[in-house]
């Protein structure tokens, strides 16, 4: 909800299109990358972009750079809800993709699309205090203001 507070345009484009909510949770994932690195052992010698790694030292992914690299985002310092393609790592890769992902993702859609919903003029309403942590990326408290709303279909069951 921060990057939606914090890029109205993105928000009103995502609001008045409802198609793009698939792609705006991929596109907070990669701008809120969840996890923050990641280590391994190399385990031979190796060459990365011309640098080379010897077997049994530490490499270290750091995925807020990952998914802001400009060789795999155009312009990948700009929030875009309707970005595609969005090949981020805010779940890892290969054998270390997160299982929880589907459910993850799922969670991102819901949250989204009922605060958006029921909380239209949200926004910022001081100071966001961030979780101290060199591993995991959250907020510890992100004061609002918000006037609410009942949901549109009160009949409705859930799912």
């Amino acid at each position: 909800m921060l990057a939606l507070c914090e890029h109205p345009v993105e928000r009103a484009r995502l609001v008045a299109e409802a198609a793009l909510l698939p792609t705006a949770v991929e596109e907070i994932l990669r701008w809120t990358s969840p996890v923050l690195h990641m280590a391994r052992y190399v385990t031979r010698d190796t060459t990365l972009h011309g640098q080379p790694i010897r077997a049994g030292e530490r490499v270290l992914l750091w995925y807020p750079s990952a998914n802001r690299d400009a060789a795999v985002f155009p312009d990948p310092d700009r929030f875009d809800v309707g970005r595609t393609p969005n090949e981020h790592l805010a779940f890892g890769l290969g054998e270390h993709f997160c299982l929880g992902a589907g459910l993850a993702r799922q969670e991102v859609r819901v949250m989204v699309e009922t605060l958006l919903a029921r909380l239209p003029d949200l926004e910022l309403a001081g100071p966001i205090e961030r979780l101290r942590s060199s591993f995991i990326g959250g907020i510890k408290h992100m004061p609002v203001r918000f006037t609410p709303r009942a949901p549109q279909d009160e009949t409705r069951g859930p799912g």
